[in-house]
This record gives structure tokens, C-alpha cells and sequence, in this order.
């Protein structure tokens, strides 16, 4: 999943969870630098006055450079490469007008650290190298000094760069985990929709299957209870006994499902159909006037919830269409347990299937499958009349096979 790269920070703006803003920080830092620069020129002046006395005072023109000078570290984040030549040629400049005393160097030293530093955390390849360069050929070739004065001051410049780079690479591991931890959002709020979409089908294809089921025996059983209203009473009665106990355990089954969907616990964790209610449903269909049979062969074994409903509803289903489509008169449901695996197996002697593409059901019916591991196959019958449809779910071996 790609993330879309976040907008860049402004130079001055506060970043979560920092307490000092940064334009404060650098306030601060050019309060520090100034103070630092206008008393290493009157240092200056007094150590070239003792000197050679009376030395004539800094023209106006020093001290205005001088006082110039910490002010643009304002604009360091903004630009550290320019701000790095103003600040580093304006030192040099006033340290070699007029032999401005040794005390002016060391006051400039804390204004070009901060300066070296800024390039170093803002700034790689050339730049970087560049800016290191010539800030140690400057010390060696503009201040005289001693040689260990000189390789002192070299270290100090080594350090000022390292630890930018130091500073950047904290940073920059800073934003890759930023970025990682809006990436893991961004898929866990994509799986969460992920999942939302799959308990919307799966909720989806149990109300086709419960209401399908439901409604095309109830239409079946009330035909049926019309045409011998009068010429039957009795079978008429048991007719709309059975589309009233339809309707009941529709009406059961789709409390069940508003319950999951209001997080009702006293509904949602109502016990769902398993393989031990299937009887129930053939005969619920065997009121439908269709002669269903149920064959179980081999030992069961208990199979997991998940799987259990999913055979149930994939047998309502098929018996569905088969009373809805097929004009059948016969049907079988049937069960064969192995070593490995069940077969659920819903033939009918009906018109088989129809032309076209699979309806809905036997999409619901497949992805049931496939979502407990198993395999769907559906088509015309053996001898090529009615209808086949066959699942294979895998089961654990049974003990001491």
C-alpha cells in the first residue's frame, strides 16, 4: 500500500510534542551570538588599545557588521546554505580588517558552529562537503594560531558537522517511523473496511437465505392449501401449519441477524443451525409437497461452527431452488463421512440447470465454501437429467484412524 508523502513542515512551525517553538529556539540563539560578537569587538578594542596605546576606537562601520552578522541565523532552517556564506564570510571579513585581536574569533566561534551544524542537519552531498571544506580550510588558512590551537579548533569544526549529521539522522528516523505508523494505520482502518464489506456479504447472503427459503415454501404450502381447502381440510390445515412454522423460524432467524447487526448479545449469541437441524429441514420442504430424502452414511464427527452453518445454509439453499426452479418431484440430501472430509450432496429430478450465469445463491454457496476450506461443484445430474449440487468440506481425522 503506497502512503502519500506528508507535506513539509514551515521553518518556523511547532512540532508535536516540542515544547519550544522553534523561532523561539533561534531567538534565542541570536541573543546568545550577538552578545557573544559586540563583546568580542570591545574586547578587541581594549586588548589593541593595551597594546598600542591610545590604538584609535572601531570605526562604525565594525560594529554595525558585527551586530549584522548573528541576525541571520534567523533564516538558518529556511535557507542553511546561504545563511552558512553570510555568517562564515561576514567572520572572516571583520577578522581580517584592520587585525581585529584574536579575542574576535573566539567570540564568532559559537554564531559559525550553529551555522556549520545547520548545514549539516539541512544539507547532504556537495553541499555538505563543500561547507565542511572550506570551514576547515578557513581555520588553517585565515586565523594564525598554533598548530595546536589550530588542530583543536579543526576537531571542534569535525564535531559541530557530526553532530548534524547526528541530529538529521534522528530525524530523519523519526519521520520513517511516523511514516510507518500511518502506514499500519492506513491498513489497519483498510482491513477493518475489508472486514466490515465481508460481514456485509456474509450477513447479505444469510438473509437471501433465510428469507428465500421462507417465502418460496410459505408460497408453495399456501397454493397448495387453496387448491384442497375444499376437497381436503386436513391437508389444507397442515398446509398453513407449515408456512406458519416457516414464517416463525424465519421471523427467529432474522431476529438472530438484527442482533448481530444492533451488537444485541441476548440475540446475536442465539444458537445458529448445524447439520443436527437438517432433518428438521427436509421436512419443512416434505410439506412443500416435495418428496425429499436424507441419507447419512459413514460415523460423524463434530465439525466447527463456522463450517456447521455454512452446510446448513447450503442445503436450505439448494433445497430452495429446487422447490422455486426446478419442478421436481423428487430430491435427496445426502451425507457421506470419511477418513478426511464430508460430502453434502442435494440432487433433484427437476429440469436441471437453467442457461446463463450462476445466480446469487450459488455464489453465496461457493464463497461459504471457500471460506471454510472446502470446494463446490454444481451441474446436472448423473445421467444428465435434474440437478447436482456438491460441496467437500475437510474434517479431522477421526481417533485411532
Amino acid at each position: 500500500m503506497s502512503v502519500l508523502p506528508a507535506a513539509p513542515p514551515h521553518p518556523w512551525a511547532r512540532p508535536a510534542g516540542r515544547r519550544v517553538p522553534p523561532l523561539l529556539t533561534d531567538l534565542l540563539i541570536v541573543v546568545i551570538a550577538e552578545a557573544s560578537v559586540l563583546w568580542g569587538v570591545a574586547a578587541s578594542q581594549q586588548a589593541l588599545t593595551a597594546q598600542n596605546p591610545p590604538a584609535p576606537p572601531w570605526p562604525w562601520w565594525v560594529w554595525t557588521a558585527a551586530a549584522l552578522l548573528p541576525p541571520g541565523l534567523l533564516w538558518r532552517r529556511r535557507a542553511p546554505y546561504g545563511t552558512f556564506w553570510y555568517v562564515g564570510g561576514g567572520v572572516i571579513v571583520l577578522a581580517m580588517t584592520d587585525n581585529l585581536a584574536i579575542t574576535w574569533n573566539h567570540s564568532s566561534e559559537f554564531m559559525l558552529l550553529v551555522a556549520m551544524a545547520t548545514v549539516a542537519y539541512y544539507r547532504t552531498g556537495w553541499k555538505f562537503w563543500t561547507a565542511a571544506v572550506l570551514s576547515v580550510g578557513a581555520n588553517v588558512v585565515v586565523v594564525e594560531q598554533a598548530f595546536a590551537r589550530t588542530t583543536v579548533q579543526m576537531l571542534i569544526i569535525a564535531m559541530a558537522f557530526v553532530a548534524g549529521r547526528l541530529a538529521a539522522q534522528q530525524r530523519d528516523l523519526a519521520r520513517l517511523m511516523t511514516d510507518r505508523a500511518h502506514e499500519a494505520e492506513l491498513t489497519a482502518e483498510a482491513r477493518a473496511a475489508q472486514a466490515a464489506a465481508e460481514e456485509r456479504t456474509r450477513i447479505a447472503r444469510d438473509m437471501h437465505d433465510i428469507l428465500a427459503h421462507a417465502v418460496s415454501l410459505m408460497i408453495v404450502q399456501a397454493e397448495a392449501g387453496a387448491a384442497v381447502v375444499k376437497q381436503s381440510p386436513d391437508k389444507a390445515e397442515r398446509a398453513f401449519d407449515a408456512i406458519a412454522d416457516g414464517g416463525r423460524d424465519a421471523l427467529t432467524q432474522l431476529r438472530r441477524m438484527l442482533g448481530v447487526l444492533r451488537e444485541d448479545d441476548a440475540l446475536a449469541l442465539s444458537p445458529q443451525p448445524t447439520l443436527a437441524e437438517l432433518p428438521r429441514l427436509v421436512e419443512t420442504v416434505r410439506a412443500a409437497r416435495l418428496d425429499v430424502r436424507m441419507v447419512v452414511r459413514g460415523r460423524s464427527r463434530p465439525l466447527p461452527r463456522d463450517t456447521e452453518v455454512a452446510l446448513y445454509r447450503t442445503a436450505q439453499e439448494a433445497l430452495t431452488n429446487t422447490v422455486k426452479h426446478a419442478n421436481a418431484a423428487r430430491a435427496e440430501v445426502r451425507l457421506d463421512w470419511t477418513a478426511t472430509g464430508l460430502t453434502l450432496r442435494v440432487t433433484d429430478d427437476g429440469i436441471g440447470p437453467r442457461p446463463g450465469p450462476a445466480g446469487r445463491g450459488l455464489i453465496g454457496i461457493r464463497e461459504r465454501m471457500s471460506a471454510c476450506g472446502g470446494s463446490t461443484e454444481a451441474g446436472p445430474g448423473p445421467d444428465g437429467r435434474g440437478f447436482r449440487l456438491l460441496v467437500r468440506v475437510p474434517t479431522e481425522p477421526a481417533a485411532g484412524s
